[in-house]
This record gives C-alpha cells, structure tokens and sequence, in this order.
C-alpha cells in the first residue's frame, strides 16, 4: 500500500478520489446513500493529468487494494472509488501497532 502511494501522480490521483467521493461534511441525511464513483474523464478534468497516466496509477491503487472498481461494459471504461475496508484495515493495523508500543 505504501509503495503505491510513494508515486507523487498515483497520491495526486488517490487523493483526488478520496476528495471526491468522500462523505466528510454532509448531513447525516445525505451520508446514507451510496458512496459516488469517479471516473477517467472526472480525474482528467480534475488533476489535468492525460487518461493513461490517470488509468496507470488507478492500476497501482487497484493492485494495493485501495480502490473498488466499477466497470461500465457498455462504454469501457472502469470508475473507482475509496476502498474503505482497507482503509479500515490499515488503520486498524496501524492502531494496533500504536498500541503494542506503549
């Protein structure tokens, strides 16, 4: 996980999805639906990085486990979104290891 979030454009994605599907800051009422996905297009827009470079560090988020994949057939590409079970899961470790320290 670590080595994936070492590349500065892979970051730049990672937190630029976490921004945009987050739930920080809305009402209790609208954290209840279902957690958006982000897709090619949107991160190109937004962090003005080119498809293969936005698609190259979802690959490396994909394969450390932080993103869940939507795939859309029909037009062929694939959207993404924060795994939150392994941001859990990381936390959890980390927390962990907190505490053995003490």
């Amino acid at each position: 996980m670590i080595d994936a979030l070492a590349d500065p454009e892979t970051l730049y994605v990672f937190g630029v999805v976490a921004a945009r599907t987050s739930k920080l800051g809305l009402e209790a009422s609208d954290r209840t639906r279902s957690t958006p996905y982000v897709t090619p297009f949107g991160l190109m827009r937004e962090t003005s990085l080119s498809r293969d470079v936005v698609e190259a560090a979802a690959g490396r988020l994909k394969r450390a486990g932080l993103l869940e994949v939507l795939v859309d057939d029909e037009r062929g590409y694939e959207s993404w979104r924060i795994s939150e079970a392994a941001l859990a899961a990381a936390a959890t470790r980390t927390d962990a290891s907190r505490g053995a320290c003490a």
